[in-house]
């Protein structure tokens, strides 16, 4: 894994949330095969923080994203329909983002199931048990805490030498910025990289067409059960409305592939996926 250069850290005693804008970055550590721990995918990602909330995303997502976004609209300068991605990288793997708003620290996860986009609402607050032990990271004094959540145990490191009860993913609540914080079987892990101020955010490519639709964790576990045990029941509702859908694909030789046939490649491409990505970082919200 390449070394990530810190562009600004914080040296200040306290920092207050003000107008000014802030960016912290952390490299998150995951092993979602559960079978194969050797497995260990890296990536950035940014917690942007204002003083209303903050929005929790993969930086290689949002550099996808907008290098997207610049074909879309260049083809429809030219009023082609032709778009070309092939040129883009694909270099991340995490498609989540997290939202809170301050002051009461309203959670949403904004995800998606086989296409279809979800907001999902965060119920409760987590317990946090700090503890005495302390420690240094990257030059900012650190104090010990553990919580519960999501069905592991955690354990973060937080400072309060930056004044702010934020952390990555849905993590928060403690009296000061969560540095680093991974469960006790080491499968996912948030590690501070560096901060620095950001006078604007980039805005995000959001498509107004599509709304995600707000859900609770129950109902989204629900949802998730319910396309683990038939992967290919959105397509086929697709082809039984709409008995003239075209889904056109070939095979090596060139032969067109029945509906039969591309139903059943799908549900075992989605299964062989699923057995591979078995290890979210909230086991019971993917139950």
């Amino acid at each position: 894994m390449q070394k990530y250069i810190i562009l600004f850290i914080f040296s200040i005693l306290s920092l207050q949330l003000s107008s000014q804008n802030h960016r912290i970055t952390y490299e998150y550590s995951f092993k979602m095969d559960s079978l194969n721990r050797n497995l260990i995918e890296k990536e950035l990602m940014n917690l942007d923080i204002t003083q209303d909330g903050s929005n929790f995303y993969s930086s290689g997502k949002f550099v996808y994203d907008s290098l997207t976004s610049i074909e879309e609209k260049r083809a429809q300068s030219m009023k082609s329909h032709h778009v070309d991605f092939s040129k883009i990288p694909l270099n991340h793997k995490i498609e989540y983002s997290v939202t809170k708003k301050y002051p009461n620290f309203e959670t949403k996860l904004h995800t998606a199931i086989n296409g279809d986009q979800f907001s999902v609402l965060n119920a409760g607050k987590l317990n946090w048990n700090i503890l005495a032990q302390n420690k240094e990271i990257e030059g900012l004094k650190a104090q010990k805490a553990t919580t519960e959540f999501g069905g592991r145990k955690w354990i973060a490191w937080f400072t309060t030498e930056i004044a702010i009860q934020d952390g990555p993913y849905k993590f928060s609540g403690l009296p000061g910025l969560i540095l680093n914080i991974e469960d006790e079987k080491g499968d996912h892990a948030f590690k501070f990289v560096g901060s620095k101020k950001v006078i604007a955010y980039p805005t995000f490519n959001v498509d107004s067409e599509v709304k995600p639709l707000e859900i609770s964790a129950k109902k989204f576990t629900q949802l998730w059960k319910e396309y683990t045990n038939d992967p290919t029941k959105k397509i086929r509702q697709i082809f039984s409305q709409n008995s003239e859908a075209k889904l056109q694909m070939f095979d090596n030789t060139g032969r067109e592939i029945s509906r039969q046939e591309i139903l059943i490649m799908r549900d075992q491409q989605a299964k062989e996926k699923l057995k591979k990505n078995n290890n979210f970082l909230e086991l019971s919200l993917y139950q």
